[in-house]
């Protein structure tokens, strides 16, 4: 009887362990600036209940030339293992952005229903925090109040847009500051969070799973692309 009990028990605990990490959530925090010619960008994932951290970090980003595109320096560090930080530096052209259009396109040919999984996995995605604001200025004011007039409209339109797509559960936060009798400056920072639960992220890569089981050779084809990422040392392949 005590070892029935002591069974039913562990099972009861372990179907509560399992209950809590599925209903975990994945939070993430998005931060970027650009100060005239400086960028910083950080993304920080958080899930387990802060048991799992991993950090992603653009310090700089350098535009070299219309031929070779842009300097990217990154880094990434996790909680699991922080000793292992990577430090690494792209470069991104046109050959560049040709590549991952293509590879996505080869995507959505090796996905039944790529675009319709997308949208209905952005709906679950809840964000609580969506600020962003620019401060602009010209050598001229009249150029100056153009221009903020046209970032204002730019701003309404893509918030507007992003909102059919996913669930805001704060009212984004929108900010366009001329700046007058000063050098001319452009300063804008983003930043948001959000969060999914762990469940229907789980959820989400099945049906994924299972739309490119449906397409004769998708699987394939996206194993290929999986390797030839890993063989280039990271997703910027």
């Amino acid at each position: 009887m005590w070892i029935w009990l002591g069974v039913i028990l562990i099972l009861l605990l372990v179907c509560i362990a399992v209950v809590l990490i599925l209903l975990s959530p994945i939070k993430f925090h998005l931060a970027a600036r650009k100060l005239n010619h400086n960028e910083t960008v950080k993304l920080e994932i958080v899930t387990l209940y802060g048991l799992i951290r991993l950090r992603y970090m653009i310090p700089y980003i350098i535009f070299k030339n219309l031929k070779d595109g842009f300097r990217v320096e990154q880094q990434h560090v996790n909680n699991l293992a922080q000793d292992q930080a990577d430090n690494s530096e792209k470069d991104i052209n046109k050959d560049k952005l040709r590549h991952w259009a293509d590879q996505f396109y080869d995507l959505l040919g090796a996905t039944r229903g790529l675009k319709k999984w997308m949208a209905s996995t952005l709906k679950h995605i809840s964000f609580h925090k969506l600020d962003w604001s620019t401060n602009v200025g010209l050598q001229d004011a009249a150029h100056t109040a153009t221009l903020t007039g046209a970032l204002w409209g730019l701003k309404t339109t893509l918030i507007g847009w992003l909102s059919c797509y996913i669930r805001l559960r704060q009212r984004p936060r929108l900010f366009v500051v001329p700046v007058f009798d000063k050098p001319p400056q452009f300063v804008t920072e983003i930043e948001m969070s959000g969060e999914i639960r762990l469940a229907r992220a789980l959820y989400a890569g099945f049906v994924l799973i299972a739309r490119v089981l449906k397409v004769q050779g998708g699987f394939k084809k996206w194993l290929s692309i999986a390797l030839k990422g890993r063989k280039k040392g990271s997703s910027w392949s």
